[in-house]
């Protein structure tokens, strides 16, 4: 068996589900004083840049697993501006 079978989709999942503890606390918690726009902006494009280069290498792995992290960025994104204190 190709390990790569194995290692590249279980990095896929863990990537993208590294973000779910962060989307579900500011949604639930509205508290996302602590969370900074530089980053979650630079993540977007971390992934919309990967997502670029997966389609170009014609690798679904990369594009679908970056298409979720920057979903979930964009959640994230999303809970700043809206429960942002002024």
């Amino acid at each position: 068996m190709d390990l790569t079978l194995i290692v590249g989709p279980l990095a896929s999942v863990v990537t993208v589900a590294s973000f779910i503890p962060q989307v579900l606390k500011a949604w639930q918690t509205r508290s996302v004083n602590d969370i900074s726009y530089g980053m979650v902006c630079l993540l977007l494009l971390s992934a919309a840049l990967w997502v670029s280069y997966g389609v170009l290498i014609r690798d679904s792995i990369i594009i679908i697993t970056n298409l979720g992290v920057a979903v979930l960025n964009v959640a994230i994104l999303t809970a700043k501006v809206r429960f942002q204190k002024s």
